[in-house]
């Protein structure tokens, strides 16, 4: 079976991607580590997911901030230590380091240029407390090779 991802324009000979389906972790915190993630380069992003999960590092929550708390830090307003989609995202993150070390892509010129979630499928407790629903979210990302643009010397 084909995985199907959102990302439609991708070129396999300088982009790598991973996902992870049907991951145990609410899809707002999610979106919103997401959105902080998007468009570092993959080894900085990897460093600040592990800050984020020992709670040294808070990620700004932008669009689901209602009853969040404020933090310290530069340009931060609100925002939170979501433990569980960090753990998660590092390990897609280390997914597509292994990928692009596959294709041969240089590891430490990856820029991540897509990172998405989306809503999974409705999942239910079991047992006696009927009507609850699990959390359930898509993870993909989707990293670029970039190459060092040459200064050149104007004479």
């Amino acid at each position: 079976m084909v995985e199907k991802y959102s990302f439609t324009e991708f070129d396999s000979k300088t982009m790598a991607r991973a996902k992870n389906k049907h991951a145990p972790i609410s899809l707002k915190t999610t979106t919103e580590v997401m959105r902080f993630i998007r468009g570092r380069k993959v080894e900085q992003a990897i460093m600040l997911l592990s800050e984020v999960r020992d709670a040294k590092r808070p990620i700004p929550f932008l669009r689901y901030n209602r009853d969040v708390a404020h933090r310290k830090g530069k340009g931060i307003s609100v925002g939170r230590f979501p433990k569980k989609p960090s753990i998660e995202v590092m390990q897609v993150l280390e997914l597509v380091k292994a990928n692009a070390k596959d294709k041969g892509l240089s590891e430490d010129a990856l820029t991540i240029i897509h990172a998405a979630a989306q809503q999974g499928p409705n999942l239910w407790h079991y047992g006696r407390h009927r009507g609850r629903r699990r959390k359930v979210c898509h993870v993909e990302i989707v990293a670029q090779e970039t190459k060092k643009k040459a200064k050149e010397n104007k004479k």
